[in-house]
């Protein structure tokens, strides 16, 4: 397994060895608002939500659920939010460029070897007969990888890119992850990259999927999904933005040793999913700590480079913003 970059240490053992997120905040709360994905990876910070370990720690939360996340990079960048729980986007590289005031504060993701399904490839049987291990047979192909430029395009092109091809060998399609899971099993498009471990269109017709590789198997422990700040945050006593982390990472580790919040069971009552399917979901892709792998933020800043997604190379020093992770370490 490759070795990582980490420029941040451990900064939570334990549940226990967070005294200020056990005692409840009896003041006035602070009202924050982020955006979140309606997405099973996003299990931890509802379950942070819902065990109210946000408002212990002085906040009153609104999660406004965006299955955008350009349209969740926008409201930050506008000052209309206060942080986002997104993955990898070429806008925030675009708002770096031009001053704005958006940080990545810490890690929440990664493209785990061994479990979840992070930027996978799925086509039709009748169209791949001969399966989807060797990325050659997409060239050509009708392709959605998404409608915003970034992870899972990402993740495509490191699958071309293995076999001597671009981007450009592929037809792109750009549609909501909402529909391409039926846009491929009507024939409408021959393959998407999903992030999505159940998907009801694509369960109730498994025999006539195929599955390529994820990310995963280019790149392992790929961070993919991270916590940003706006300028509400940014701005303030680092102490504020750190017993928010600290509040989350709380709600995120009880989440990887099994509890499992409310909206899993709305998640597949929604997708008409087995719940006990959907509670067996990985949950040994998060970041515990909030580490920030530098190494997976410059393989992302090189790819936008390379494909003219941002005018000019980004500083990495430039998209983070440390410290909030080290105020909660000293806490």
């Amino acid at each position: 397994m490759r070795r990582r970059d980490f420029l941040a240490v451990c900064l939570i053992g334990s549940a226990t060895a967070l005294p200020a997120c056990r005692s409840r905040k009896t003041g006035p709360f602070q009202k924050l608002r982020l955006t979140a994905g309606r997405n099973l990876s996003m299990s931890s910070l509802f379950l942070t939500h819902e065990a109210g370990y946000f408002r212990e720690a002085g906040f009153d939360l609104e999660i406004l659920q965006m299955p955008n996340p350009l349209e969740a990079m926008t409201l930050l960048a506008g000052g209309k939010i206060d942080a986002a729980f997104t993955g990898l986007v070429t806008s925030l590289l675009n708002a770096s460029l031009r001053k704005m005031p958006v940080r990545i504060v810490a890690g929440r993701e990664i493209a785990s070897p061994t479990c979840g399904n992070m930027g996978t490839v799925y086509g039709l049987r009748r169209t791949f007969p001969g399966g989807l291990e060797n990325p050659i047979v997409l060239k050509g192909k009708r392709v959605s990888a998404g409608p915003t430029v970034g992870f899972t395009h990402f993740a495509l092109d490191a699958q071309l890119e293995s076999v001597g091809l671009t981007g450009d060998a592929v037809q792109s399609v750009n549609l909501p992850t909402s529909q391409a899971a039926a846009a491929l099993i009507g024939g409408r498009i021959d393959a998407a990259v999903l992030n999505v471990e159940f998907d009801q269109n694509l369960m109730s017709r498994a025999s006539e999927i195929v599955r390529g590789h994820g990310l995963a198997h280019y790149h392992p422990n790929f961070q993919c999904s991270h916590i940003l700040f706006g300028e509400t945050l940014l701005s303030a006593d680092p102490k504020i933005g750190a017993r928010f982390l600290a509040a989350y990472f709380r709600g995120a580790q009880e989440f990887a040793r099994g509890r499992s919040p409310r909206f899993m069971e709305e998640y597949a009552r929604s997708g008409g999913l087995d719940p006990k399917l959907v509670a067996g979901a990985c949950r040994h892709s998060f970041v515990r700590d909030g580490a920030i792998d530098l190494h997976s933020l410059q393989l992302f800043v090189d790819w936008a480079v390379r494909r003219k997604y941002v005018p000019s190379p980004v500083d990495t020093a430039e998209l983070t913003d440390f410290r909030f992770l080290r105020s909660l370490h000293e806490t």
